[in-house]
């Protein structure tokens, strides 16, 4: 680490979550060693708002509403470790029911609670790090696209989803080891479309969408002994759930007597006043039938 660096970032290193040269080298790499870039991109990590703790062991009728229905309702969870020890976190797609979590909780709600999720993957990290000896700074994700369609296209949920990139991109650089894309639809690449300017070229490098062989190949990476039953392994919980419900979250509709509100507003990059008896054309790029 350049001491020139370090130095700069004097005022601004108390704040981070941590200050060793392994910490700060994943900002240097994230902007490809330009150290004013990368010390800006520092500085704004360290103006983010502190993140609340994890939930911990509190019932969940002892939330507020909105975070009995994120608790409840937001899909995913970490399970497991890859064959290098790094932490596995599941984003389960299909079952998620983001109009009804928007319209349950704000966007800033579920905004933290990703944040609180990467929080807990970080910690996560360090844990291995000291039980293994060895530093272990990244994650391999898995996503179950599985009934993955139109609902999830709701614009709304979509910005929601590019700000939780973003905000990913900025506080958690070189944080992804990689990202597989198990059981993906025909409309997959629509959403990918979406989405992927929010993520840099080096994340998107690291997104691989599997083919029909996917459990094959998350056993190269993951023994099959930290893989649940349900993505092609033999981990159960306890009580022999092959889906490991105790440890992921399977999402499911969010019932209306949860709504706050009625709609949202939306916006749109660009509006088109078209007056009686003129018309207007558009044109679109169909990227599958």
């Amino acid at each position: 680490i350049s001491p020139q660096f370090r130095e700069n970032l004097q005022d601004v290193l108390p704040s981070l979550p941590a200050q060793d040269d392994h910490f700060l080298l994943k900002w240097l790499r994230a902007r490809c060693f330009d150290l004013p870039k990368s010390e800006a991109m520092l500085r704004k990590r360290g103006l983010s708002p502190s993140v609340p703790p994890p939930w911990g062991v509190c019932g969940p009728l002892s939330l507020p509403v909105f975070l009995q229905v994120i608790r409840k309702f937001m899909s995913g969870g970490m399970c497991g470790y890859d064959r290098e020890g790094s932490p596995i976190w599941y984003e389960i797609i299909g079952p998620l029911d983001a109009k009804g979590l928007l319209l349950s909780a704000s966007k800033q709600d579920l905004i933290k609670n990703k944040f609180r999720d990467c929080e807990v993957l970080r910690h996560e990290c360090e844990r291995q790090s000291q039980k293994l000896g060895r530093k272990i700074e990244m994650v391999l994700m898995v996503y179950d696209c599985e009934g993955l369609g139109l609902k999830h296209l709701w614009k709304p949920a979509v910005d929601v989803y590019g700000e939780i990139l973003s905000m990913f991109e900025e506080n958690y650089p070189e944080s992804l080891k990689r990202l597989f894309i198990v059981k993906a639809p025909k409309i997959f690449p629509v959403a990918y479309n979406l989405v992927k300017h929010f993520l840099s070229e080096d994340t998107r490098k690291k997104v691989v969408v599997l083919g029909s062989n996917w459990k094959e190949v998350l056993q190269k990476y993951i023994d099959p002994e930290q893989i649940p039953v349900e993505y092609g392994g033999t981990l159960t919980d306890p009580d022999g759930d092959p889906k490991c419900s105790s440890k992921i979250n399977y999402g499911g509709d969010v019932p209306q007597h949860y709504y706050v509100r009625d709609q949202l507003a939306q916006q749109y990059e660009h509006t088109v006043v078209v007056t009686r008896g003129s018309s207007h054309q558009l044109e679109y790029e169909i990227l599958f039938p």
